[in-house]
């Protein structure tokens, strides 16, 4: 049985990946912040990575609290201290310490901030910015298409592969986090944008992938974040009064888009839940704040003091 610190990391990280199912960068925050207090301990306390664990008190995540608290933003301190929660439970399951020190230790106050989204008009807007005379263009096109009209994460559109979407006419197999698998019903639009632009695409080593840079290899996560800034761009020259370019908008904000404009629609909370992945439905609540625009247009229509 392990017993040192790093002994019991090295154990919690492979439970995570065998057992829970981790995504690689679910993995990688954990092993990252797990070695960062490890490093914490051996700096300040001489406490080494071959250690037993029953020497870690109290005053050892404090100091770690405290010293996060002096570098980092408020989330950031949260997501450290939740990982180092998860894994003392894994250890008080294991039976390798038998007292919690971090239900003393309080996690910062977050702020919650809304997602930011797209309006319906400037979707619109970014789906004409594409150059379709090339096949970069038409990819371009096709990826926002299935980001948008999927609700895809970023990491779910840079693994598509076509045997996702041809395994069965007018749905996509999307395998999410925690290697949790759903289907989705793919819009025609955007089926007939990737079969456009895989028609005009140079025929790839690999043409099993979907989306490709324009050296034949599968597009980042990274490479989908500039596409879009550029697309952006593009459509704020094109229609200025409709998006402003100075907004810090990411990949995700196509997602976001897609959940928000299903709930003005009229689509139930626990479809929406579905069709993004969402493990709680809390999650998914937090798009029901979203709405203020209709919520404005609903006052002015019914308040008396609205009315002049």
């Amino acid at each position: 049985m392990p017993a040192t610190v790093k002994d019991w990391i090295d154990a919690f990280l492979e439970y995570g990946i065998n057992e829970k199912n981790w995504s690689t960068e679910t993995r990688r925050a954990y092993e990252n912040d797990l070695h960062q207090f490890a490093d914490h301990l051996m700096q300040e306390f001489e406490i080494q990575y071959g250690s037993e664990l029953v020497q870690i008190q109290a005053i050892h995540f404090r100091s770690f609290t405290a010293d996060l608290m002096k570098r980092n933003e408020n989330i950031s301190v949260a997501r450290k201290m939740s990982a180092l929660r998860t894994f003392f439970k894994y250890l008080k399951r294991k039976g390798v310490v038998d007292r919690n020190w971090l239900a003393l230790i309080p996690s910062p106050k977050i702020d919650q901030k809304l997602p930011v989204f797209f309006k319906i008009e400037e979707i619109l807007e970014l789906l004409r910015a594409p150059d379709c005379s090339n096949w970069t263009g038409l990819r371009d096109r096709a990826l926002i298409e299935v980001m948008y009209g999927c609700g895809l994460r970023v990491s779910e559109v840079a693994g598509l592969k076509r045997g996702a979407l041809e395994s069965k006419s007018g749905w996509v197999r999307i395998m999410g986090k925690g290697r949790k698998e759903r289907w989705l019903p793919v819009p025609e639009l955007a089926l007939n944008a990737i079969a456009e632009y895989l028609e005009a695409r140079p025929e790839p080593q690999d043409p099993e992938w979907v989306f490709l840079g324009y050296r034949g290899t599968p597009l980042t996560e990274r490479g989908i974040a500039l596409i879009l800034a550029r697309q952006l761009m593009k459509a704020a020259t094109l229609s200025p009064e409709w998006i402003d370019r100075n907004r810090q908008i990411s990949p995700h904000a196509l997602r976001h888009s897609f959940a928000t404009h299903l709930l003005s629609a009229g689509a139930d909370l626990r479809s929406i839940q579905e069709l993004l992945g969402h493990s709680r439905l809390s999650t998914t609540q937090r798009y029901t704040h979203l709405n203020l625009g209709e919520i404005q247009d609903s006052y002015l229509r019914a308040h008396p003091l609205s009315k002049k």
